[in-house]
């Protein structure tokens, strides 16, 4: 019998389980086991439109445990703080919300957590200790909707404002969600007739507009190739939106953004509304092996992600 762990159950973790359950299932008494430090999943896609108030957190989730239980996965609520992983005795520790740790061994495991949000790598960023927000996940995005509407309220009382939506460091990544995010910001202030009201800007680290972090994409139309430079351009120019590309994010305070771009400019910029997307890291997790030494900086990269053998884009049967 073979035991599978899969550490976090958002897209990749959740989908594993339920994909390896299926394909064990009738072919011996195999044991997968999900642990999740949140006890539902999020359909984070659809947080840009809880970031404007247009759909409610609740409504991008459902509860992990009742589908688990339904097709014989088990189920632990929990955080892993450290992982275990010489072959004679593998095992994570998991911190309980009750307070209690438990073991549980494996025979594979998954690393599945997603990242954990550093607005500490900039000073100000983030809404917990500094001055912008984040739709990153289902409580940020409901603060964002509740700072944004408060804005909103502002507004149709006569007074103007400026709203900064992007990226938040020059290692931040997924551009394309605060894409979504400034394009729904827009259309929301043009239903409400209020888009004259606002200057409207772009920031972002990416080395062109429509790069999102993936060096942009193609597509073929009537035989013309448009890319997603000439999309975002034809987008913001259309939107009367600003931009402010190649930029990393130095320091933020009350009102004002302050950055840095790749020909060394330094330049700063003033908003009542900023949603930045912050640099990932890894959760913290240590690895520990069979002497008690902490190995982490040997399984993991100085970010703390697990080192991979970037081996990837296998058949699905493989």
């Amino acid at each position: 019998m073979a035991k599978v762990v899969i550490v976090g159950a958002g897209f990749a973790g959740h989908y594993a389980a339920l994909v390896l359950q299926d394909a064990i299932k009738g072919k011996g008494n195999h044991e997968i086991t999900v642990i999740s430090r949140v006890p539902k999943f999020t359909y984070i896609p659809s947080l840009v439109w809880v970031g404007v108030g247009q759909m409610r957190a609740e409504e991008t989730q459902f509860d992990l445990k009742p589908v688990y239980d339904k097709v014989g996965i088990n189920y632990i609520h929990g955080t892993v703080t450290e992982v275990h992983p010489d072959p004679e005795d593998q095992y994570v520790v998991v911190n309980l919300p009750n307070g209690q740790t438990q073991e549980v061994k494996y025979d594979y495991i998954i690393i599945a957590t997603g990242p954990y949000l550093n607005f500490a790598a900039v000073e100000g960023l983030g809404p917990e200790n500094g001055y912008t927000q984040s739709i990153c996940t289902p409580p940020h995005a409901t603060e964002a909707a509740s700072k944004y509407l408060e804005l909103v309220n502002r507004l149709q009382k006569g007074e103007r404002a400026k709203i900064i939506i992007g990226t938040g460091h020059g290692l931040a990544t997924c551009q394309g969600a605060a894409f979504e995010y400034i394009c729904n910001i827009h259309n929301d202030l043009v239903d409400r007739g209020l888009r004259d009201r606002v200057e409207l800007m772009w920031l972002s680290n990416e080395p062109a507009l429509g790069d999102f972090g993936i060096d942009g994409l193609e597509t073929k139309y009537k035989g013309k190739i448009f890319t997603s430079e000439d999309m975002a351009r034809y987008v913001f120019e259309q939107y009367g939106i600003k931009w402010e590309i190649r930029s990393h994010v130095r320091k933020v305070e009350e009102g004002k953004v302050y950055t840095v771009n790749l020909d060394g400019e330094e330049k700063e910029f003033e908003f009542d509304f900023a949603m930045l997307i912050p640099p990932f890291k890894a959760q913290p997790i240590k690895w520990i092996d069979k002497d008690g030494n902490d190995i982490t900086d040997k399984m993991c990269n100085p970010a703390g992600f697990v080192k991979v053998d970037a081996n990837y884009g296998k058949p699905y049967d493989e």
